[in-house]
């Protein structure tokens, strides 16, 4: 969400808008607000169920929202875009929160501006038939109502989104993830791996350039199945294949996962590198990215690593077979450490397969999912939410 938001920051089109980013303290979003001449307000909103914690939030956000007087709010995640709709609603209900029509301010008519909402993943279905889903569902139905346009990165996400009452397909859009495509481009700025390259790469991370190197991008939490490439790789061992395995990225489940290598015995293959602040050379360096996930919406690791052209093995869930396509990378059922060490196994032991999978797979991400894209659509995504708010404040009025 922190890659998606920043590359909103930084494109939106500045002659139309001004932006205010309420975020918890990150050094990165900051610094990218204040470069691109935005404000930066600080939240901390708990990522468990917190009740107590939760109103104080909710409260919190709907005295920013009348302090900064926003034309539409953009919400990222399950948990800020339940507490900022709740906002939103205390707003619905008072009188004296003014309403915004480009640069004029005008009188309190209908008090909350417009109302975007991006899901990046799906909470819901992760957490179907819990009482946490339960839970998610009724938040969902409930705060429809004060949503004007819901963004789905994947056409998995918008079917979802599109059933649930309230919302329909005359509220989702379907805005796929976008990356910097410029930063692969080939020759033009020195990306194409060759082998000088390559062992460049690998030299600053400390390895041979013919070490068979695996790599994976994810935030360290249960779903991510880093614990599943874990077990995987033990699978490759037994088979004969000692790949090394970097993984980038940091997360609460992190010690869990170096004690869980060691209990497999593969814990001299793997090293947990953190947060990697520039992602190219780690793409450069590897061999093969794979994206274990269980559940996943539309993931931007996995479309850096198919421009950067790297092959790639991930999991066959509906965001990801969306941008898998076949013909382009190897795909194992999702927690099945079996299936997916056969999968890296026929990988690196077909490479010239893996190759033209690769080449399938950049030419693909090129077309199809570049930064600029999707901040026009989003745009135009807001001018739709502004238009639903002013409908609804003229026939208030």
């Amino acid at each position: 969400m922190r890659t998606h938001l920043t590359s909103l920051v930084e494109r939106l089109d500045r002659d139309r808008f001004e932006v205010v980013v309420a975020s918890p303290e990150d050094a990165r979003i900051v610094e990218c607000v204040e470069r691109c001449c935005g404000k930066h307000e600080l939240v901390a909103i708990p990522g468990d169920l917190a009740p107590h914690r939760d109103v104080a939030q909710t409260l919190a956000l709907a005295r920013l929202i009348r302090r900064v007087q926003p034309d539409i709010c953009h919400l990222h995640g399950f948990k800020a875009a339940a507490l900022g709709r709740a906002a939103a609603r205390f707003l619905k209900r008072t009188s004296d929160f003014p309403r915004w029509t480009g640069r004029t301010q005008t009188s309190g008519r209908e008090g909350r501006p417009a109302v975007v909402y991006t899901v990046h993943n799906s909470v819901l279905a992760r957490t179907r038939g819990t009482p946490k889903g339960h839970l998610c569902r009724y938040l969902e139905r409930a705060l429809a109502r004060v949503t004007d346009r819901v963004i789905a990165v994947s056409r998995a996400l918008w079917d979802e989104y599109s059933s649930i009452p309230g919302l329909g397909p005359d509220k989702v859009r379907h805005v796929p993830n976008g990356v910097a495509l410029e930063r692969f481009a080939g020759d033009r700025d020195g990306w194409s791996r060759t082998p000088e390259r390559v062992a460049q790469a690998r030299s600053i991370l400390g390895y041979q350039p013919d070490t068979v190197l695996v790599g994976t991008v994810a935030r360290l939490i249960p779903d991510k199945g880093v614990g599943v490439l874990l077990h995987a790789l033990a699978y490759l061992r037994r088979w004969g294949l000692r790949p090394q395995v970097l993984v980038a990225g940091d997360g609460p489940a992190r010690g869990d996962l170096k004690a869980l290598a060691e209990t497999l015995g593969v814990s001299d293959q793997v090293r947990f590198l953190g947060f990697v602040e520039d992602i190219v050379p780690f793409y450069r360096a590897i061999d093969v990215f794979v994206l274990p996930s269980l559940s996943e919406g539309m993931s931007l690791s996995l479309i850096e690593a198919m421009a950067a052209g790297v092959p790639v093995v991930a999991s066959r869930t509906p965001g990801i077979e969306e941008v898998v396509g076949p013909g382009m990378g190897w795909l194992a059922a999702p927690g099945d450490h079996l299936a997916l060490a056969a999968c890296l196994r026929d990988l690196l032991l077909r490479p010239r397969e893996a190759a033209r999978m690769a080449e399938r797979a950049r030419t693909e991400a090129h077309r199809r999912f570049s930064v600029e894209g999707m901040v026009r659509a989003t745009q135009e995504v807001y001018v739709e939410a502004l238009s639903e708010r002013e409908k609804a404040s003229a026939q208030v009025t």
